[in-house]
């Protein structure tokens, strides 16, 4: 049995890997505080039992007995204490997870050949992940973030203190041995920020204006530090900081939507697909390139034969939620952009490679 938060973590990859048996997905909101956190522990209790429920139609005791086992040492494994907004547990005959989840989630129980895993996805690729660097002119510090919530300082190279500062009249009386002096501070900064967030990284930087334009000059790639929160932070509460810089990240990923709706805009006709049907089938033939998709967008279906059924009944599985597992499985992109982003779209739509 696993138990993880999801920033920089392999789980999508594990939900995706073919099982046999029945997969039970039950999803939760969940509270941050007491007392109302107990009331997660009533409403977890009764969707154990649908899922017990729905198992046991589909008879064999053997088969189901090891999955209704696991799904309760899950639930019992749960700190009702320390919740986030959401809660997901995974369970089969082989395999258990237990993933929080940043934001709320509908209270739901579903088995299928397969987990459904979007409210997971979405917590990795829906929401803003980002850092927030506290950099002043004698220490930088690294925080984690997930929308307004702050995950953790980031440990291992960081924080820094400056030991390139120094009184010392003979380094700092003349101008240029200043600038000196501050351009290596900030190299290494930089330096030990885009090890700690890799090439994908998103970072705010809260520091004076002062600080800022040199920092930029000095970092060998700026492209990582996506907005400035002004000001000098360096006594500031984490918590309260990340709130802060929370509408900054915002806006960087809204304009990293419209860029990948121009680009769907700008792609030839013969180059996307937006019906279920042909998305479905470009996506199982690998030739998806990047899937775009209303992060709420629900199609009820069923996959058989790898056919997309859209009249089944409304228990079985999503079918974007299939699209986007196979998509991912595959190495193909994922965007999940904010509901009405592709109404003109359906809500959906695949850019393929060829």
């Amino acid at each position: 049995m696993t138990t993880r938060t999801l920033l920089h973590d392999p789980v999508i990859d594990r939900l995706m890997e073919a099982r046999t048996g029945p997969c039970v997905t039950v999803t939760l909101p969940t509270h941050r505080t007491m007392p109302d956190a107990n009331r997660d522990i009533i409403l977890l209790k009764d969707l154990l039992r649908q899922a017990e429920d729905r198992l046991g139609a589909l008879g064999g005791k053997r088969t189901v007995a090891p999955i209704i086992e696991r799904l309760h040492t899950l639930a019992t494994s749960v700190d009702h204490g320390h919740h986030m907004d959401g809660l997901a547990l995974f369970a089969s005959a082989d395999h258990a997870e237990l993933v929080k989840l940043p934001f709320p989630v509908d209270p739901r129980v579903v088995v299928g050949d397969a987990y459904m895993v979007r409210d997971v996805v979405r917590a990795r690729l829906g929401s803003v992940h980002y850092h927030v660097l506290v950099l002043s002119q004698h220490a930088a510090r690294l925080f984690a973030a997930n929308d307004d919530h702050l995950v953790g300082e980031v440990r291992g190279g960081l924080p820094l203190e400056n030991r390139h500062y120094t009184t010392d009249a003979a380094q700092v009386t003349t101008s240029r041995g200043q600038d000196n002096q501050a351009r290596q501070w900030y190299a290494d900064v930089a330096k030990a920020v885009e090890q700690a967030v890799g090439p994908q990284g998103r970072v705010v930087v809260a520091t004076t204006a002062t600080h800022h334009a040199p920092f930029l000059e000095a970092a060998p790639h700026a492209g990582l530090f996506i907005a400035q929160l002004e000001g000098n932070h360096e006594h500031a509460a984490p918590a309260e900081l990340v709130r802060q810089a929370w509408s900054l990240a915002y806006e960087d990923q809204k304009r990293r939507h419209l860029a990948d709706l121009e680009t769907l805009a700008r792609t030839p006709a013969d180059r996307h697909v937006t019906t279920v049907d042909d998305i479905w089938a470009r996506v199982q033939e690998g030739r998806g390139q990047t899937l775009l998709v209303e992060r709420d967008l629900v199609i009820p279906g069923a996959v058989v034969d790898d056919r997309v059924h859209l009249d089944a009944p409304a228990d079985e599985a999503d079918v974007v939620d299939r699209i986007i597992a196979a998509q991912m499985r595959h190495g193909g992109d994922v965007r999940m952009l904010p509901p009405g982003s592709l109404k003109a779209y359906d809500g959906i739509a695949l850019i393929t490679r060829y």
